[in-house]
């Protein structure tokens, strides 16, 4: 007799052009999710052989636990209420009437199936027997039930968020007829026989083994989310209305999951090629810190390097070549390369694509590169996708939205896609919302593990931003991944944070603390060899000096500029605000009479125009930039410009920022070696005029009063919110007359940073230092406030409250809430377009992140006889939906284009 639970529906045709049947089956479509995670769970893949030896069972029992409980996912749709969502015609479906129609809010169906759940384990429908637990009465509260709640946490939210367990059972009951309870224990039954659970009933029943099963509850999330996901396409998961039974249809399900993946290359092995030197792979003689990289033995598990140069010594070859020998000892699968911007994102994705192919292979080709922020180059050097097709089921209800909409959305985000690929490139944070309360955070999670983590310019990390480091480098710790952290200037404190927080994550006892103040400086922490700190000897090329002189106001500064270009000199003047960046942008155009010779770089600008001015910044400031184009050219920018653009100026001027920030800035004066002219040069030195780096900056008072700062340079305040360390920076630059790098690096960085700078900070500044240190512990609090709380497990106590992924965090605490703005415009037609129309990767190269609170709050919203035409744009492109619409023509208060961004209309 055919089963009751064959009655019911799961996924439904959205549109009459979509080929196949109406609708599937709900237990087809339950299996076909549990055959994509029984593959991904393979006993032979490293992750499961992990989880399963952290749970002292085996990777076989792992496997058929986790896919029982795939196959109990969407249990939910079992209601009464869901199943009156569609009507199939001449179809023999269930069709009880239930008292209340389906509610999103109220009873989603991923909550409903936890009320099945708890209707079938403990009012007796249910027997421990029923699913193999021979010990177990699953009427009562124990450890091994609460263990089985733990599973079914982790299944019930695949929808990217634990569920709510808010309403009572009273309320959901509502939402169910007595025979669809009847449905789900018979399935739950028949599941349970299907694959004959071999469960560790005596582990279950351990408090200890409950809270390993908690911890790596994160990880099956993510596994879970991701076989609903694949599940759910139907290009290889085609809609089936009957006609197999459970145990014929489950073989079916395997040999499609297994199809679906092997198009995703998800269940593809990497291939490390093997490691030979510097030399071989990337062409020329390693620098000492290269060297080092090259030939410093290898700890087995996982490490901690953190790698202090000066800039254009290597860094970046040298976290490549470390990750290449991790990868090449089996320490790792992959890797993620965070940087602090997008800018600086896309100028390091080229480097990393023309060398990862050296790296990693898997059968039939290259593994996946994905970029965070799309390029338009992309297509020559990697295949982006990560499943293969669109497809689209029609949507259950508001606030209810279907997986391959979800998968769609995140997928066509390569921002998050590339932490799920092999080889991803992005902001830092990307990464560190892996350890935030935001929808589908264990896909991210997931996405890291046996992952190594590079993070370049780490400095920049404010308390915010470092209370977030500090737990994603604990938790990946104990997954098993390693990190390497670059910067150019570390201060002692930061450095020993960091080796303490690996050690004791690692539980390495006894416990040592950096000692030592050389600088280049390469550093180590593993659990078999604790910590190890080695001197590097600087590159000859790198050593330099540079003059520094203050300037004052700033048409001292326009002064100079136009006099450099009279010289025939490239200048770059880097201001500490996008607001400061144009206006001076404005004032030297009304100078020249033309913004011919000028470009204005920030970060309020579309990623087309965006890439469109750093090529060009690249094209005349860059390597291969000459005379020809370096003649007279300014460029008037903001922090963009000083994190890991190769770029190079004849004069700058720099804003007065903090040391650090400075000497980052100050690695673009004289990067490259050149002629009189400008033209590059093989020669050993730089034929130009001793470079000299200008700081705009207030008069010097020895004895400043407390708007020092402020009353000159009111944003640079708002920005960097400590005067006095900025006065100190000032202070010691004026005592040197220099840069000098790398031998007197930690002279300035320990006289701002130290543990004796703050006694030499004017009084008058103290009392604002004590404001900020109150923010920063603010900072630091709010930002733990925020934190998961890993023992809990996957489920909603774990966070104060979980939140949308479309609001990100920023390396800067005051732009912490960024939205995704779309940029739209008109054509002569009238007709509704995205900025970047007819282009590739049209919808992302229109997007401009914007903060929250300052900006995207307050534009003008779409007028509404636009909507039509949005909502037609949403359906070409999924993503858009997602996205915070604007239309600058129809916004009086705010302006956009291509030469000055998002601007605020006077």
């Amino acid at each position: 007799m055919r089963a009751s639970y064959f009655q019911y529906w799961g996924k439904a045709r959205k549109d009459e052009q979509q080929p196949g049947e109406d609708y599937h089956l709900l237990p087809y479509h339950c299996l076909d999710v549990a055959a994509v995670g029984w593959w991904l769970l393979d006993e032979d893949r490293p992750l499961t052989r992990n989880l399963a030896s952290f749970l002292n069972i085996s990777p076989g029992q792992l496997r058929l636990i986790f896919t029982f409980s795939l196959m109990l996912h969407d249990l939910g749709k079992f209601a009464s209420a869901f199943q009156h969502l569609a009507e199939f015609t001449g179809s023999s479906l269930v069709r009880h009437q239930p008292k209340a129609g389906y509610n999103s809010r109220q009873a989603r169906h991923d909550r409903l199936g936890y009320f099945f759940w708890l209707q079938a384990s403990r009012g007796r429908h249910l027997a421990g027997s029923d699913i193999g637990l021979k010990q177990t009465d699953l009427a009562r509260v124990n450890p091994a039930l609460d263990s089985l709640n733990t599973l079914f946490d982790v299944v019930f939210g695949h929808h990217g968020y634990p569920i709510d367990w808010g309403s009572q059972p009273k309320m959901m009951k509502d939402y169910c007829h007595e025979s669809d309870i009847d449905a789900v224990c018979e399935f739950i039954r028949d599941c349970a026989a299907l694959l004959d659970v071999e469960w560790p009933e005596q582990n279950m029943a351990d408090r200890e083994w409950l809270a390993r099963l908690r911890q790596i509850s994160w990880h099956l999330s993510g596994l879970a989310i991701l076989s609903d996901w694949i599940g759910s396409d139907t290009t290889f998961f085609e809609y089936q209305t009957g006609g197999y039974t459970l145990t014929e249809y489950w073989l079916q399900a395997k040999d499609k999951a297994q199809r679906a993946l092997a198009a995703t290359e998800l269940s593809k092995p990497v291939n490390v090629q093997p490691f030979a030197s510097v030399q071989t792979h990337f062409g020329f003689s390693p620098t000492p810190l290269q060297a080092w990289a090259e030939s410093v033995p290898l700890a087995p598990g996982p490490q901690l390097f953190i790698l202090e140069d000066v800039t254009g010594a290597g860094k970046t070859e040298a976290a490549l070549t470390l990750t290449h020998r991790l990868l090449q000892q089996g320490e790792a699968d992959g890797f993620y390369f965070g940087l602090p911007t997008m800018a600086t994102s896309n100028a390091m994705f080229s480097r990393v694509a023309g060398h990862y192919r050296q790296m990693l292979s898997v059968d039939g080709g290259c593994p996946s590169i994905v970029l965070a922020h799309g390029a338009r180059e992309m297509n020559e050097h990697f295949r982006e996708a990560l499943t293969p097709t669109e497809t689209v089921d029609t949507a259950y209800a508001e606030g209810d939205d279907t997986a391959s909409l979800y998968c769609n959305h995140w997928l066509a985000d390569s921002r998050k896609k590339a932490l799920l690929a092999t080889v991803g490139v992005g902001t830092i944070d990307q990464a560190l919302m892996a350890v935030l309360p935001r929808k589908h955070q264990p896909l991210r999670l997931l996405g890291l593990h046996r992952k190594i983590l590079i993070f370049d310019e780490v400095h920049a990390a404010d308390t915010f931003m470092f209370e977030l480091l500090d737990d994603l480098l604990r938790v990946h710790l104990r997954q098993g991944g390693s990190a390497i952290l670059l910067t150019a200037t570390l201060a002692q404190r930061q450095r020993e944070r960091l080796c303490r927080i690996w050690q004791q994550a690692a539980g390495v006892t006894p416990m040592l603390l950096p000692e030592k103040n050389d600088f280049p400086l390469a550093t180590r922490v593993s659990i078999e060899r604790g910590l190890e700190e080695t001197p590097v000897a600087t590159r000859e090329a790198v050593s330099r000096e540079l003059a520094v002189v203050f300037v004052h106001s700033e048409q001292d500064c326009v002064a100079r500029i136009l006099a450099a270009r009279k010289r025939g000199d490239c200048v770059v003047w880097i201001r500490n605000s996008v607001d400061d960046a144009i206006r001076a942008y404005q004032m030297l155009a009304t100078q020249l009479g033309s913004a011919e010779a000028l470009t204005l770089f920030h970060s309020r600008f579309t990623l087309k125009d965006r890439k469109a001015i750093e090529d060009k910044v690249l094209a005349i400031f860059g390597k291969q930039g000459g005379q020809a184009e370096r003649h007279g050219q300014v460029l008037i920018a903001t922090q963009v410009f000083q994190e890991s653009l190769d770029a190079d100026a004849d004069l700058m001027i720099s804003d007065l920022c903090p040391i650090d920030d400075l000497i980052q800035r100050a690695g673009r004066l004289h990067r490259h070696i050149r002629d009189q002219a400008g033209n590059r040069t093989d020669k050993a030195q730089d034929e130009r005029p001793a470079p000299m780096l200008l700081v705009h900056a207030p008069e010097w008072q020895e004895q400043p009063d407390a708007d020092w700062l402020l009353s000159q340079l009111p944003n640079t305040e708002h920005v960097y919110r400590s005067p006095g360390r900025l006065w100190l920076g000032m202070q010691v630059l004026r005592r040197l007359g220099a840069i000098r790098m790398p031998g007197e690096a930690r002279t300035l960085i320990e006289a701002v940073y130290g543990g004796e700078a703050l006694d030499r900070m004017p009084e008058t500044l103290q009392k604002k230092e004590g404001h900020y240190f109150g923010e920063m512990r603010g900072q630091a609090a709010q930002a733990k406030s925020q934190l998961i709380e890993w023992s809990k497990g996957y489920n909603q106590t774990s966070a104060r409250a979980w939140h949308d992924d479309n609001i990100e965090i920023s390396t800067r605490y005051a732009d912490r809430e960024i939205v995704q703005v779309l940029i739209l415009k008109l054509d002569p037609q009238g007709r509704l377009q995205l900025w970047a129309e007819g282009e590739p990767y049209a919808l992302q190269n229109s997007i401009v992140k914007l903060a929250k609170h300052r900006f995207a709050d307050k534009l003008t919203p779409l007028p509404s006889q636009l909507t039509a035409a949005f909502d037609a744009i949403s359906q070409r492109y999924r993503q858009a939906k997602f996205l915070q619409p604007w239309l600058p023509e129809s916004d009086t208060q705010f302006g956009y284009s291509t030469e000055l961004g998002v601007v605020q209309e006077q």
